[in-house]
């Protein structure tokens, strides 16, 4: 689930209900997948309203839908157990796991230049998350203009949850200023290695529409995209 904003939602509403909880629970603690039916005599539901919180479960991506089929043969049935997908939830979002990816890749890596490596990691890391995820940057045509760019740009940040600011610095020069760091108190000193790795992953997300490269600005976690800077 690409959209932070969504995933949110899709978990609030699947945890909501105290009941739901409780089969989320049962489900998950169960050593094989479930059937409704099971579920429901369980919890002494009818099958329907078992059902019906099992599918919102699997819905927020809380639980995943196995298909069985008998040894009669018949249609195959629904068993659900608890998803083996990993879900990062934090507020204000945080991007620690791809933090600590780019550098495990980076360390484990040959040579001594960290910095440059972790940099080219970080770019390619964004650029790959911009085309596997659908971000408006990706669909844009070639060449558009700095008006579609931008509202592109905003687009994938809300998608993404960030926390930003953009102004127009006048001369086709756009400044985004992130008001919380995805990388949080990681990020340590301003300017450091940290800073510079969360300037490339920008800059691999707006590879995808183009030659965009991005400087630092004036304050901390502002970087500035200028028609003279390529990618």
């Amino acid at each position: 689930m690409a959209n932070y904003r969504e995933h949110i939602a899709e978990v609030s509403a699947a945890l909501a209900d105290p009941t739901r909880r409780e089969i989320m629970d049962f489900v998950a603690g169960s050593d094989e997948p479930l059937s409704v039916r099971e579920v429901a005599r369980h919890f002494g539901l009818h099958d329907n309203a078992a059902r019906a919180h099992l599918d919102r479960l699997a819905r927020g991506g809380l639980l995943s839908v196995v298909r069985s089929r008998g040894k009669r043969g018949g249609r195959p049935a629904h068993l659900y157990r608890a998803s083996d997908a990993e879900w990062e939830l934090s507020m204000p979002p945080r991007q620690y796991r791809l933090l600590a990816e780019i550098m495990v890749k980076v360390v484990s890596g040959e040579g001594s230049d960290v910095k440059r490596r972790a940099e080219e990691e970080a770019f390619s890391r964004g650029r790959e998350e911009a085309l596997r995820t659908g971000s408006p940057l990706a669909r844009l045509a070639p060449g558009c203009g700095q008006t579609a760019l931008l509202e592109a740009w905003e687009e994938e940040m809300r998608r993404r949850g960030a926390r930003v600011r953009f102004a127009d610095k006048g001369s086709g020069v756009l400044e985004v200023t992130f008001t919380s760091c995805p990388f949080g108190g990681i990020s340590g000193d301003e300017g450091g290695l940290v800073c510079e790795v969360h300037r490339r992953l920008e800059e691999g997300f707006l590879s995808t529409a183009g030659k965009h490269g991005l400087k630092r600005g004036e304050s901390r976690c502002a970087f500035l995209l200028d028609p003279g800077v390529s990618s």
